[in-house]
């Protein structure tokens, strides 16, 4: 039950947040890059709020230790930067492209999780990792040849702006997604009557990491962009589905994490890759990307190598 669970969350949260990076690269030309996080963080708030006080009012007030508020700010630091790199990502690249570079953020999770937390991946696996690495290659290829003055081949290795900040942002929320995992594991470990599987802590974990990061935003929009906040009357509207979008999967993937390893989750959610490529082809209108799709399809399945390895 809970390997099913694990998947649908996973699932679930790779839907809501494709839906979540379109509104955002909607208006990515419209609002400053910083803006456009500060929405996402700031609008998801209060339904973070509005979970957390429904979660006390079921299990009681939880225990917190300070170790807890340590790893909730360390979420909130890298993934800060993470949501700031891909926003800026989207304003200089495309949207497909800039998703799949994201995405390659299982491949980090694998090499992290091995090198720090000991989650081995297998033969199968590092294959899945090599095939993801041919893939971003053969994307590269089918780039505009002679962009910059570069051949084929250079240009093959070279990620561009855009690509660099999309993986960038990965590596970021790598980093991210195994502090907040820390972060559940306090929290289940100072509650025992709430237990790892529970949805509570992950919504512990949510609501702190949230309004942290619109109390960091905030300050740093205050004092370096303060003019930034007038677009917020014409945009709030867009920036409230964006940051629905963004509660639900942020408590998707915050939950799913406490039940597996993050490499596996962050594999079951590559579907949002797929959708991405859609989104960009048929709805944003980036034709550029069919001639990308045999790059693409073999990151895809580099990806599910890893999975099932």
């Amino acid at each position: 039950m809970t390997f099913e669970l694990w998947v649908v969350l996973a699932i679930g949260a790779a839907l809501a947040q494709t839906t979540r990076n379109a509104l955002a690269q909607s208006v990515s030309s419209k609002i400053s890059p910083t803006l456009n996080s500060w929405a996402r963080f700031t609008f998801c708030l209060p339904f973070a709020g509005i979970a957390a006080i429904v979660s006390m009012s079921i299990d009681g007030l939880p225990t917190l230790p300070p170790s807890f508020f340590f790893y909730c700010f360390c979420t909130a630091v890298t993934q800060l930067l993470g949501n700031v790199a891909l926003v800026s990502a989207f304003r200089v690249g495309g949207f497909g492209e800039s998703i799949v570079f994201h995405k390659l953020e299982v491949i980090v999770a694998a090499i992290v999780g091995a090198l720090i937390f000991s989650e081995m991946p297998s033969a199968f696996g590092a294959v899945g990792i090599a095939v993801c690495g041919v893939g971003v290659v053969a994307t590269n290829l089918a780039r505009d040849a002679g962009r910059l003055g570069q051949s084929r081949w250079l240009q093959a290795f070279s990620l561009g702006r855009a690509g660099s900040l999309a993986l960038l942002c990965a590596v970021l929320l790598v980093a991210a997604s195994f502090a907040l995992k820390l972060a559940n594991g306090i929290v289940a470990d100072a509650n025992p009557a709430i237990g790892r599987e529970s949805i509570s802590a992950p919504i512990q974990t949510l609501f702190h990491t949230t309004w942290m990061e619109v109390a960091l935003l905030s300050a740093w929009i205050a004092r370096f962009d303060r003019g930034s906040f007038s677009d917020v009357r014409m945009h709030w509207r867009r920036m409230l589905l964006i940051g629905s979008a963004g509660f639900v999967g942020s408590l998707g993937w915050f939950w799913a994490y406490s039940l597996t390893l993050v490499a596996y989750v962050k594999a079951v959610g590559q579907v949002e890759a797929l959708l991405a490529i859609a989104l960009g082809i048929r709805v944003l209108g980036e034709r550029e990307l069919i001639r990308q799709l045999p790059g693409i399809l073999l990151i895809v399945c580099g990806i599910t190598f890893v999975l099932l390895g």
